[in-house]
């Protein structure tokens, strides 16, 4: 339970019973992210103290709730942490990651020994994990279908050339899908063992802490500018410099989320004479969460490098400490 920023505590609770359609999981792995980083440092809007947290998880079927026909006890599981309702206005829009209910309807609590997983996540994001594939891989699953519904919302149509801007588990993700998917990937970052890491993994990379990206990235695209940006930095600074970097025509993602009150500029000459656009990808849709989840049956990719450390639930005071201090990529929580 986080009951305050940087405030964890371990508490024994009831086990609970699945509900109807449902399903009671025992959470092998789960994964840290940036989201839980913040609340951790900060708090949540969403997420008042009080509160169970982590969303990124994989494990076995301990119970299953009463008309669960397709799910056996003791079969592993990868899912994600929410389903769209499939009747409001944005789910008939096409548009469900966008759904009225589906903020108020995740689940939270995947530092914990097992998490209940509802009917309408059950039947629609949740999938049989395969033997080849390991409960850390499956984790993923929810990062993973993120990225590629914010890979999905660029629209690429040809090989192109793309920035991602940020070196976290996002930014890395971000550039092996489209490197995977052929296009001419460059990650901008700033941490060595990250930019190290990936070009372990077959990156090509810009360190900014040594190269000034915007000449940099001219020089990769002809001094035309890259045809597309993904920011994963999170920072009003790379918010508002990122438009500026693309080709004329070409199209700028703000992946990387701002705290609430922020505000950013930009130059509407650039935006309007050069058409130059802005998206702004949230969360992922039931079509993403299947992507992700093909990708990693096929290995796509090797998601497991990233991560950087491994702690038992209990230590997780010291996973949270040592992500705190700027240590670690992205730690697997294990049972």
């Amino acid at each position: 339970m986080l009951v305050a920023p940087r405030s964890i505590e371990l508490r024994e609770v009831a086990t609970p019973e699945p509900p109807p359609g449902g399903a009671l999981v025992a959470v092998r792995v789960a994964l840290t992210d940036g989201t839980d980083l913040k609340a951790y440092r900060r708090g949540h809007p969403q997420m008042p103290f009080p509160t169970p947290f982590g969303h990124e998880f994989s494990g076995e079927i301990l119970a299953l709730g009463a008309g669960v026909s397709d799910w056996r006890v003791g079969e592993a599981i990868a899912c994600v942490h929410s389903a769209p309702c499939g009747i409001c206005f944005w789910c008939a829009a096409g548009e469900e990651e966008l759904c009225e209910s589906v903020m108020e309807r995740k689940i939270l609590g995947a530092y914990a020994d097992a998490i209940v997983v509802p009917q309408h996540i059950l039947t629609r994001n949740a999938f049989h994990k395969p033997e080849s594939l390991s409960f850390t891989e499956a984790a993923f699953l929810e990062p993973l279908s993120c990225v590629v519904h914010s890979r999905d919302l660029l629209g690429l149509r040809r090989r192109s050339n793309v920035a991602v801007f940020g070196d976290g588990g996002f930014g890395l993700l971000h550039a092996l899908l489209f490197a995977r998917d052929g296009h001419e990937s460059v990650l901008v970052g700033r941490r060595p063992e990250r930019l190290e890491l990936a070009a372990s993994l077959g990156l090509a990379t810009i360190d900014a802490s040594v190269d000034d990206p915007a000449s940099a990235l001219r020089a990769r695209s002809g001094g035309r500018g890259v045809d597309a940006i993904v920011e994963c930095t999170g920072t009003p600074e790379i918010w508002e410099l990122a438009p500026s970097l693309v080709r004329r025509g070409g199209i700028v993602s703000f992946f990387g989320g701002l705290p609430a009150e922020a505000r950013v500029s930009f130059v509407a000459s650039r935006l309007h004479y050069d058409e130059v656009r802005l998206v702004s990808p949230f969360h992922f849709t039931p079509r993403a969460v299947a992507g992700a989840f093909a990708l990693l049956r096929e290995r796509a990719f090797d998601c497991s490098r990233l991560i950087s450390h491994r702690y038992p639930l209990d230590r997780i005071v010291d996973a949270f400490t040592a992500l705190d201090d700027g240590i670690g990529l992205k730690v697997a929580i294990e049972a």
